[in-house]
């Protein structure tokens, strides 16, 4: 997957370009892209297709870079990187072979996008080519995770948390080579990256299987996603939890799950309190709004058996290993309370039908009369006309917690892209 530009020679770049380019291209095939992720800190990602290219210079021209976070390379060997001199210039010296990707995050005082950029195109070159160019927009915020399902293969997940659609996937590997891809529409790059031509709409989560050569070190990955030909999402995640999208899935399937039992027997409870006081003919439309809630339940528990098994097949020799900048624990604290919520106003649903049949019912038994259980079965039929009171006010505090463990997950994932 490439994201540069323009293709021409690095001194026709410069000139069709001029002062306003986001990506350009080199005659070695370089390409490069610059944008803010945080108050302070800018990405830098610099794909190389081609000949070597022995290094590159970055210079801003109205923010000034003040140091590095991070230096990390896919595809090659990372190359060393310094900020020195005035103008404040990057400079990472080392054999930029074709299909590498350097990827710096950049410590920055300012608040422009606009710099100059160069390559090396000798070993001790000291007169770059140098190409005004300009940042492009923040980063959209996406999260994910990689890990090992065995000792050769591997699972990355790629969830899209922003409100745009991705159009293509891609997963640079740190520490590690891929030596094939499993999934559908998904392929090998000239440097060893995983690229996908598929859309990843918002809300959706993407997981893509590969096989790797044995892993020995700690392994990490950038995840990134492309919008109109430009990288449009970043994240940095190391190995960890191969399968948190499937655990996730489990976790907020069984919270619907326990939420829609909960009603259900509430409602059955008030329901075997009315005895023989109401008609079991009256009470028979009552039963059939239970019946459907309980249908959702069917239909939960068989989507649940499928994620548990998968899960299972997933984490079947799984290798464990340090996250730390995993989202996991975020990812299925969300997947739980929205499972809570879902289970709720399903239930609500149901329960606002059986409230009409019990207003229509209390005026029916009080006509009749007292009768042996007329008392009970009252105050069982007011009892099912608040419920969906109740249960509204409880739909909202689970809609509450959803959107603040939903921010949580956001805020995690949003903090990947500052790797």
């Amino acid at each position: 997957m490439r994201f540069g530009v323009c293709t021409l020679v690095a001194f026709l770049c410069a000139v069709v370009l001029g002062g306003s380019a986001d990506s350009a291209r080199t005659q070695g095939g370089a390409a490069w892209t610059l944008s803010p992720v945080t108050d302070g800190q800018k990405f830098l990602r610099v794909e190389v297709e081609g000949d070597t290219l022995y290094g590159f210079r970055l210079r801003g021209t109205d923010f000034t870079v003040t140091g590095i976070k991070s230096v990390r390379a896919s595809g090659g060997a990372t190359p060393q990187c310094t900020v020195s001199g005035t103008p404040a210039t990057l400079a990472c010296d080392g054999n930029l072979v074709g299909g590498i990707s350097v990827f710096v995050q950049l410590i920055t005082s300012g608040a422009g996008g606009a710099y100059d950029f160069g390559f090396l195109f000798a070993p001790g070159d000291t007169s770059p080519l140098y190409v005004p160019s300009h940042e492009t927009a923040p980063p959209v915020t996406i999260g994910g995770s990689l890990g090992m399902t065995s000792a050769t293969t591997g699972r990355v997940t790629i969830r899209n948390l922003s409100q745009t659609t991705l159009q293509g996937l891609e997963v640079a590997p740190i520490g590690f080579s891929v030596t094939s891809v499993a999934t559908r529409d998904c392929g090998l790059t000239e440097g060893g990256s995983i690229a996908c031509n598929r859309p990843l709409a918002s809300g959706e989560t993407a997981a893509i299987r590969f096989a790797t050569t044995s892993v020995s070190g700690a392994a990490s990955a950038y995840l990134l996603g492309d919008r109109n030909g430009t990288t449009a999402a970043v994240a940095f995640v190391e190995a960890g939890n191969a399968c948190p999208d499937l655990e996730a899935t489990v976790a907020g399937a069984q919270a619907e799950t326990k939420a829609l039992q909960g009603e259900i027997a509430k409602l059955n409870r008030r329901l075997q309190g009315l005895g023989r006081a109401v008609p079991a003919r009256a009470v028979e439309p009552m039963r059939q709004a239970v019946a459907r809630i309980a249908r959702r339940i069917t239909k939960l528990r068989k989507a649940l058996q499928e994620a548990q098994t998968e899960l299972r097949a997933c984490g079947r020799g799984q290798r464990k290993a340090a996250a730390a900048a995993a989202c996991d624990t975020q990812w299925k604290a969300a997947a739980q309370a929205a499972g809570k919520a879902d289970g709720l106003k399903d239930a609500l649903a149901g329960e606002r039908r059986v409230a009409r049949t019990a207003r229509r019912l209390i005026l029916t038994v009080k006509s009749a009369g007292p009768q042996p259980g007329t008392k009970k079965a009252l105050a069982n039929l007011k009892a099912l006309t608040v419920l969906p009171g109740k249960t509204a006010r409880a739909f909202s505090a689970a809609k509450a917690v959803a959107k603040r463990t939903d921010s949580a997950l956001t805020g995690c994932n949003a903090a990947l892209d500052q790797g």
